[in-house]
């Protein structure tokens, strides 16, 4: 059955670029009116769909994009969405920025979510279900050295991530993660406080993106005042839990199972391109 939430919620926090406050509010919504994000600070209440053909990727993060309308970083909010099984919400922004929360993990929002209580409506669940392998293929260089990056989707009977992260100077040690869509409380403890990172190389570049909120972030080689992690493979978590974001800005609940080696936010989006076609049939 569909899900929603029973009453309103709300999660504040500074937005990506780390200039202002962001807070989000949630709204329950009816069966079949999947997540509709409202832009509450503009004349007439814009509504942005989540749906493919609204996706952008920015430098580091995911965004949905109508005409002129902005919803920015949206993978950590959808992926808490997608873990607690939510169909259906309305979300009003004060701004183009969905906050960062958690030291850029879903964390806070799934607490938030939680608070509102979701509840099944009286309506099927739908999914998209691949049906048959999909394949993105890209690559890049490092030091003269070509490195592939493969995200490929399989059909499965219900949502699965692994990701491979594999980074050819080893800041961060090669470690692999894996996670089955199953339990809300699953998803809760075991991806949902996975947090960003970066590479000691990429610090002054990043800086300049998403300014005061670096220091939220786990920081690659770690120096004297590192925070330890959770988990010894946190940084490939962080990956699936963007990965499972993504994947739902396809707008429904996905049945596959996507294997990511070395891939980012650029080639989620080819993923969720080529998956498209699976909308227009009629899945549930």
């Amino acid at each position: 059955m569909q899900k929603t939430i029973k009453q309103p919620g709300s999660c504040s926090g500074i937005s990506i670029t780390g200039q202002t406050s962001s807070t989000v509010k949630f709204h329950p919504a009816p069966p079949d009116s999947g997540i509709v994000f409202v832009r509450e600070d503009l004349p007439g209440q814009p509504e942005i769909p989540c749906r493919p053909e609204y996706v952008r990727v920015d430098s580091r993060w995911t965004s949905l994009v109508l005409r002129d309308i902005r919803i920015e970083h949206t993978e950590h909010l959808l992926a808490a969405i997608a873990g607690l099984g939510l169909d259906n919400l309305r979300i009003g922004l004060n701004n183009p920025s969905i906050p960062v929360v958690s030291s850029f993990s879903s964390h806070d929002f799934v607490r938030a979510l939680l608070k509102a209580e979701p509840i099944f409506q009286a309506a099927p669940k739908k999914y998209i279900r691949v049906q048959e392998p999909l394949l993105v293929a890209n690559s890049f260089y490092h030091q003269e050295k070509r490195y592939d990056r493969f995200l490929l989707a399989l059909p499965a009977p219900q949502l699965s991530i692994t990701y491979l992260l594999d980074y050819p100077n080893k800041e961060i040690p090669t470690q692999v993660a894996h996670y089955t869509l199953n339990q809300p409380s699953d998803f809760a403890a075991e991806l949902a406080p996975a947090r960003s990172y970066i590479i000691q190389s990429e610090f002054e570049r990043v800086a300049g993106l998403i300014g005061e909120n670096m220091q939220d972030c786990l920081i690659f080689p770690p120096g004297p005042n590192h925070v330890p992690l959770q988990w010894a493979n946190e940084p490939a978590r962080h990956k699936a839990l963007d990965l499972l974001g993504d994947i739902f800005s396809m707008g429904q609940a996905v049945q596959g199972h996507f294997i990511g080696i070395r891939t980012g936010h650029k080639d989620n989006f080819e993923m969720c391109q080529k998956m498209k076609p699976l909308l227009r049939r009629n899945c549930s």
